[in-house]
């Protein structure tokens, strides 16, 4: 009953975040309501019973990925901005969601125990590895998601860049 609760909170707070990466209009706060999406994904991976999923989730999207997003915005912005907002209304509903995972996080880590059981470990590294990069006729084909992942940021990087050049050769006379 308690993991329905959490899941029920969880996702709630996923889409009300991606609802505010939508309707954001400063897009840093877009990316930060990205991040507060992705954290309460892996929440959600945990509660299904994939904390590999789950802390890659953390890892890759939630960490490195928006890192990259939150640089190009920052870049592309070129300093433009004379004043961002403080709070909006995306921030009405993006700052009790963070309070709400750090609560539900504290509360984890205050109720689970820290030790460490050997029998609970299920794979490993090499076992996850031989079932993700699997490129056999007969393999579950997860290796071409990961190109087709890696081929869609490239592009978006390179969509990213021309909008930028287009935007940095104009002159303010000509707006």
């Amino acid at each position: 009953m308690l993991a329905l609760i959490y899941f029920i909170i969880l996702g709630v707070i996923a889409v009300g975040s991606a609802l505010c990466v939508l309707l954001s209009k400063h897009p840093l706060y877009g990316a930060l309501s990205l991040v507060v999406s992705m954290l309460s994904l892996a929440g959600i991976y945990g509660l299904l019973g994939s904390p590999f999923i789950g802390v890659v989730q953390i890892m890759v999207y939630a960490g490195a990925i928006i890192m990259l997003l939150t640089f190009v915005i920052m870049v592309l912005n070129a300093a433009k901005d004379s004043k961002t907002p403080m709070f909006d209304k995306v921030s009405l509903f993006v700052i009790p969601a963070a309070l709400v995972l750090s609560g539900l996080v504290g509360f984890i880590l205050v109720r689970a125990p820290l030790a460490f059981d050997a029998e609970t470990v299920r794979g490993s590294v090499k076992i996850t590895s031989e079932t993700l990069f699997n490129v056999a006729q007969t393999g579950p084909g997860y290796f071409v998601l990961f190109e087709v992942i890696g081929l869609l940021l490239l592009s978006a990087m390179g969509a990213a860049v021309l909008m930028a050049k287009k935007r940095l050769g104009t002159n303010e006379e000509e707006k």
